[in-house]
């Protein structure tokens, strides 16, 4: 077992689990990361699983009594007819969450190949382009206070805000960054929108960590050695921490209007990163 083996999974769920929930993009830091340093990590399926499982975890208990809610609302109006009044709001709620996660399900279903063929070659390149386009969407954003808003989302929202996750799957753009910008610009308040946007990240979480189980069950999770288990742990729980601690202050961040900054760290990364590709 080695101890800087093991710094480095470390690091990688630590990433993972930060810039998961921050509007800076995940994908594009991890490869950047791995450029940088000159990481050439496994990425096994019991890996992806796991650090990917440490993100979803958080927020299934950061939103657990809301899920709780929104899962007996959505039963009680579908099976209740007497209870529709009262519960209509929450099952309503679950389908606009359905609808927004439909074009990112297309999106990845169609195009999945295709985006990791292109990673294979062009990994930090295309990473880096994407933090360019994430940037210049939040520093425009973020040029404007967003202290008053709809506490709804509507159903419009609801395909616009799913429309921009969509987009996010390519590496570098940001998940939170594009579906919290979609939905302020749309109006919503900033609970209502950030809610809203982790509250979609679950069912396309599910989603995928049934695809990598799937995928894992047909072609086998071995890993190197026994000693991975571990390493395997420790991005697990650093992914899980760093979420639930980058969660706790993105609420702030986007109420001191800070979100432009954001935008001017991913476009200077975005360069860097351009810089890092040509280069090699």
């Amino acid at each position: 077992m080695s101890v800087l083996e093991a710094l480095k999974y470390l690091l990688l769920g630590l990433v993972q689990g930060v810039t998961e929930v921050l509007p800076i993009s995940s994908s594009g830091h991890v490869e950047f990361v791995k450029a940088l340093v000159n990481l050439d990590y496994d990425e096994g399926l019991l890996f992806l699983i796991l650090v990917n499982s440490g993100s979803l975890v958080t927020f299934l208990f950061v939103y657990r009594h809301k899920l709780a809610r929104l899962i007996k609302d959505f039963f009680q109006y579908v099976f209740k007819k007497e209870s529709r009044p009262i519960s209509k709001n929450g099952f309503f709620y679950v389908l606009k969450l359905g609808i927004a996660s439909i074009p990112a399900a297309i999106v990845g279903f169609l195009f999945s190949d295709l985006i990791d063929s292109v990673m294979l070659e062009y990994n930090v390149l295309v990473s880096g382009v994407g933090l360019l386009f994430t940037g210049t969407i939040l520093f425009l954003v973020g040029k404007h206070h967003y202290h008053n808003g709809a506490n709804e989302i509507t159903w419009i929202d609801s395909v616009l805000i799913g429309a921009a996750q969509a987009v996010a799957l390519i590496p570098g753009v940001s998940r939170s960054g594009m579906t919290a910008s979609a939905g302020l610009k749309r109006g919503a308040s900033i609970n209502t929108t950030l809610d809203f946007s982790f509250l979609m990240y679950i069912p396309i979480s599910i989603g995928s960590l049934l695809l990598f189980i799937k995928e894992g069950a047909e072609m086998g999770m071995s890993v190197p050695s026994n000693a991975y288990y571990f390493y395997y742990i420790l991005a697990f729980s650093g992914s899980l921490v760093a979420t639930y601690v980058a969660y706790k202050i993105i609420f702030n961040i986007f109420r001191t209007g800070k979100l432009k900054y954001f935008g001017v760290y991913c476009l200077l990364l975005g360069l860097l990163s351009i810089v890092i590709f040509v280069s090699r």
